[in-house]
């Protein structure tokens, strides 16, 4: 099922609502501040009274007389005391709802990293490889955190924000609504000047991302590659590309930089100037009585008009600030939502697998089998036709590029066939479900991986619920025990990223002794043991077929001597088999495959 970004913020929405409705608390406080003040002013200086101090002033009387002999002093320790009781709580409940919004941003960004998680778990290679796998990261990392950060600035500025502007712009015209005017004309000049800024720069938010994507590949591609860089010392010429990317990057967030800081001076000009139009008003109507509007402005009116268009140009300021949070979460939701509707083209809607299939039927069948990675696209695999049986060994040769890998992808399912079938157990391989025909299969991959961890946690990743003796026995299989129990915390030596603290044959030994604690009914070696010796290569293979004699195997090797004791050999080139059989009957009847053995035994191999 398809969803979106917006579906996981969904689910949080009563947290939308109470967040900012407790900050409203905080938010009417700041409002009622300067009014008070006013209030207080009239009471002590003023004999004019308006709406304001009226109701105010009233409200401040109600509480008694606590100086009778100065009620100046005994209005300012009322009002006072009254405008700290309000700032107190604004500050208990902007932490309240600081605290809602950090809770449910985190919320929302842990449940949006998961989704994008197992969505990348769940594409087939060609999706992945359609968005790219350094794109992916930058999704799951940087995007997931811009959608994160807008939530949380939601919360607690999102409603506040224009709810200030708004009670400012009302509160002004109560008090003066010829200088509310003054209020009312900077705030669409204002507006319009964000909107067309941020218009421009949200598609710039796009563009640096696209070069934040292209900055991670070439970084991605230079760590994997360090070893390939400094044997050719083309360290300088790869420090120059990346500097290009970096300055790409650069230029692009400069640009967007240099737009987004007119917001601010922009706005301080226009607010500075309604400022002074209010001040200069309001010093016009109080020089000897004159008025300016037909009436005289009090002095208190003029300090709380004032500190109102401060209140303003601060939220306003802050608003900016947070529309462009916003545009770059909305550009990041756009992203995170590209690879959440992705979907991939192998079908996981199967049933449940045979344990106990017939020994003398095929296990698995090829049958006309074509393979294309691109729509429309040549075929890697061509018209496969081939069987073997349960207990059975097959073994795949060919050069480079021939399609040896791509048979395996197809039995796993990484890779769905383009015409023609695959047949596991006598049903059709895409009427199983993947977890349960994986499941079946030991797959030790042409390049060993292992993961950042423990050598048991690496185990655990094969089988969870795996013992030590278990491990030790497929490591003894795999002819791994004789240096891991050299090490003094055994199983739990530590393994470094990609498994670099071992050699290329410890890495392959270990992988392979993984997929056999999975106690597999297929086992697939591809191109598993090139990292090993002759004799170790034997070894292990003799070990594996004494220890599971009904074991079915596929074993992918471009050395003759690894594949020789198969019961099959399919010998690849193009992507067609060119000949299958025995060894001894493919040597004299396959001149290519009689070639490869007789270049490798001169070579020794």
């Amino acid at each position: 099922m398809k969803f979106k970004t917006k579906d996981i913020i969904k689910k949080s929405w009563p947290y939308f609502i109470i967040g900012p409705a407790v900050k409203m608390i905080e938010a009417v406080f700041d409002l009622l501040i300067p009014l008070f003040m006013k209030a207080i002013i009239d009471l002590c200086f003023s004999s004019s009274n308006d709406i304001v101090t009226e109701s105010l002033g009233s409200f401040i009387k109600s509480f008694g007389t606590l100086i009778p002999d100065n009620p100046e002093l005994n209005y300012a320790i009322i009002g006072g005391f009254i405008i700290l009781i309000m700032g107190i709580t604004g500050f208990c409940t902007t932490m309240v709802c600081q605290y809602i919004a950090a809770k449910t941003a985190t919320a929302v960004g842990t449940e949006l990293r998961d989704a994008l998680y197992q969505k990348i778990l769940s594409l087939s290679k060609k999706e992945r490889e359609l968005i790219s796998e350094n794109k992916m990261l930058t999704i799951l990392n940087s995007d997931s955190f811009q959608v994160q950060q807008g939530v949380l600035f939601f919360i607690r500025l999102g409603v506040r924000a224009p709810f200030i502007i708004l009670g400012s712009l009302i509160i002004s015209f109560v008090l003066d609504y010829q200088i509310g005017l003054i209020f009312l004309s900077i705030i669409p000049v204002i507006l319009i000047i964000v909107f067309l800024v941020m218009m421009k720069s949200s598609k710039k938010y796009l563009e640096i991302q696209s070069k934040l994507d292209t900055l991670s590949n070439k970084t991605s591609d230079n760590i994997a590659g360090t070893r390939v860089v400094r044997a050719f010392n083309r360290q300088d010429y790869e420090e120059n590309i990346f500097n290009s990317h970096t300055a790409d990057y650069q230029k692009e967030a400069i640009k967007v930089g240099k737009l987004n800081s007119l917001i601010n001076p922009l706005t301080f000009a226009i607010v500075a100037i309604a400022t002074i139009a209010v001040v200069f008003i309001g010093g016009f109507s109080m020089n000897a009585g004159v008025s300016f509007f037909g009436y005289q402005l009090l002095p208190s009116t003029i300090i709380t008009l004032v500190s109102y268009l401060t209140q303003i140009f601060q939220t306003l300021v802050l608003l900016t600030n947070l529309i462009q949070i916003f545009t770059k979460s909305l550009v990041s939701m756009k992203r995170c939502d590209q690879l959440l509707q992705s979907e991939s083209s192998i079908k996981d809607d199967g049933f449940y697998i045979n344990k106990n299939y017939p020994l003398d039927e095929p296990y698995l069948v090829f049958d006309h089998v074509y393979l294309s990675y691109k729509e429309n696209g040549n075929y890697a695999l061509t018209d496969l036709n081939f069987k073997i049986k349960k207990g059975e060994s097959i073994g795949i040769i060919g050069p480079t590029g021939s399609g040896k890998s791509s048979i395996i992808k197809l039995i796993e399912r990484f890779l769905d066939v383009t015409k023609g079938d695959v047949y596991y157990k006598g049903q059709n391989i895409k009427n199983y479900s993947l977890k349960d025909l994986r499941k079946e299969i030991g797959y030790v991959p042409q390049k060993a991986n292992l993961f950042k961890g423990t050598i048991l946690s690496n185990f655990k990743i094969a089988n969870d619920e795996v013992s030590n003796q278990e491990i030790e026995k497929a490591l003894k299989i795999a002819k791994a025990y004789e240096f891991v129990r050299n090490y003094n915390d055994y199983l739990q030596h530590e393994v470094e990223e990609r498994g670099m603290n071992f050699s290329g044959g410890q890495r392959q030994r270990l992988t392979i002794a993984r997929a056999l604690v999975r106690d597999p009914e297929l086992l697939i070696l591809d191109d598993s043991t090139s990292a090993l010796d002759l004799l170790t290569d034997k070894e292990v293979r003799d070990n594996i077929s004494k220890a599971y004699p009904k074991l079915t195997k596929i074993i992918v090797s471009q050395r003759v001597s690894t594949i020789a004791d198969c019961d099959l050999i399919l010998v690849l080139e193009g992507g067609k088999i060119i000949a299958q059989g025995k060894h001894d009957d493919l040597l004299k009847t396959c001149a290519a495959y009689e070639e490869t053995y007789l270049s490798q035994a001169k070579r020794g191999n």
